[in-house]
C-alpha cells in the first residue's frame, strides 16, 4: 500500500471518528428505535425503563446547554470587569499589610490601627529578603489610627532608597497581653490585569495587590 493510500485511509478514519464522537438527539432516537426493533419478544423493554432513558438523555442535554451558556456569561463578565478595571489607573488605594518603599531617602506612608490603648508598640522593619533591618519602639499609644512614615520609620535615613520594606507590628497592654494592631499602606495604581475572577492592581512602587484587598481614597 502506498504512503498516499495510508494517509487517505487514516484521514477518513479520523474524520469518521470525529463525526461520531458525540451523540445528538437524532442519534439517541435511532438507538432507541433499534433497541425496540431487536428486543427479545419474550422479554421486552419495560416502558418505565424506556421513559427513564429518555428523561436521562433530556436532562443531560439540558445540562450541557446550561454549562455552555454559563461559560459564555462568565467570559462576558470577565471582559466587562477588565474594561471597568482600567478606571482604577491613577487612583490612590489603601491596601492591607504594612509595605513601604523608600524614594530619594523618603519612606512612603503606612498606617497602624490599634484596637485598645497600648503600653508598648513594637514595629519591626524587614527587607525584601525577609531580614529584619530595624525595630521601632513606641510607648503609651492610645487606641486609634496613626500614620507611619518618614518621621516614624526613617528619620535617620537608615533605609535604602529604591527598596521595598515590610512592617510587622506587635502591641501589648500594661499586663503584657496582646492587643490587636492592623497595618495598611497607601499607593497609586499604575497597572491593571485580570487573573481569573481577580482584578490585579500594580502600584506605582511595584507592589501588587487585588481589588478585594484595597479601598479607594480618590
Amino acid at each position: 500500500m502506498s504512503v498516499e493510500a495510508v494517509g487517505s485511509s487514516t484521514s477518513a478514519s479520523t474524520s469518521s471518528s470525529s463525526s461520531n464522537s458525540s451523540l445528538n438527539q437524532l442519534d439517541f432516537l435511532t438507538l432507541l428505535t433499534t433497541q425496540m426493533q431487536y428486543q427479545d419478544p419474550t422479554n421486552p423493554v419495560d416502558n418505565t425503563e424506556m421513559v427513564n432513558q429518555m428523561t436521562q438523555y433530556s436532562s443531560l442535554e439540558q445540562e450541557v446547554s446550561t454549562n455552555e451558556k454559563l461559560d459564555t456569561i462568565a467570559s462576558q463578565l470577565n471582559a466587562m470587569s477588565a474594561m471597568n478595571s482600567s478606571s482604577y489607573i491613577g487612583k490612590d488605594v489603601i491596601a492591607e499589610g504594612g509595605i513601604i518603599t523608600v524614594t530619594d531617602g523618603v519612606a512612603s506612608d503606612a498606617k497602624i490601627t490599634l484596637d485598645e490603648d497600648t503600653t508598648t508598640l513594637v514595629v519591626n522593619i524587614y527587607d525584601s529578603e525577609g531580614t529584619i533591618v530595624d525595630t521601632k519602639l513606641f510607648s503609651n499609644v492610645s487606641a486609634g489610627s496613626y500614620p507611619l512614615g518618614q518621621a516614624a520609620l526613617n528619620a535617620d535615613n537608615d533605609l535604602t532608597s529604591g527598596e521595598t520594606y515590610t512592617l510587622k507590628a506587635m502591641a501589648y497592654d500594661e499586663n503584657g497581653a496582646d492587643i490587636g494592631a492592623t497595618l495598611t499602606s497607601q499607593g497609586t495604581v499604575s497597572g491593571v490585569s485580570q487573573q481569573g475572577s481577580q482584578v490585579i492592581l500594580t502600584l506605582a512602587d511595584g507592589r501588587v495587590t487585588t481589588t478585594a484587598d484595597v479601598s479607594f481614597t480618590s
